[in-house]
């Protein structure tokens, strides 16, 4: 992997296939690693549900374990609206999505992508088109759910 040594300046415009108004600033970590905690109501698909939190610890148990603590910043992040195919996790800065992971993947996703630079194809999520697609529908299915919530609490007033 290609580090970047130089100093950020977002007045430089980027290079190698990126829009010219996307500057080269990343933080400080060979990766950075986002794991859905977003918790919703019952009967909603969440990660959470699906013990992202049991993964989100995995993955830092990995990190730790093969001395990637300095290299790798791993983060909670709310919805990312993909909660069908739960527990969902992207890694930067390739922008690797991946789906369905379970506590027991950390091992690998850690030692092969993190430390070596291999995604872990079995749970990549390259369909685009699917991904958006999801993305719109649950969102839209979840702003459904909170009007109907709303509308059947009584005012307090």
């Amino acid at each position: 992997m290609t580090m970047i040594t130089r100093k950020c300046d977002p007045a430089v415009p980027a290079t190698g296939g990126f829009s010219s108004d996307t500057r080269i600033c990343m933080e400080p970590f060979r990766h950075h690693v986002y794991v859905c905690t977003q918790e919703k109501p019952e009967g909603i698909p969440s990660c959470s549900s699906s013990n992202s939190l049991k993964v989100l610890q995995a993955l830092e148990r990995e990190v730790l374990s093969q001395g990637l603590d300095d290299d790798v910043q791993i983060t909670t992040c709310g919805c990312m609206g993909l909660c069908d195919d739960r527990p969902v996790i992207i890694v930067y800065p390739q922008g690797v999505w991946y789906h369905k992971v379970q506590e027991q993947d950390a091992a690998e996703i850690v030692a092969s992508h993190l430390a070596n630079g291999r995604v872990v194809s079995r749970l990549v999520w390259i369909d685009l088109a699917a991904m958006k697609s999801q993305a719109i529908d649950h969102r839209n299915k979840y702003r459904e759910s909170l009007k109907n919530r709303a509308q059947a609490q009584p005012c307090l007033a």
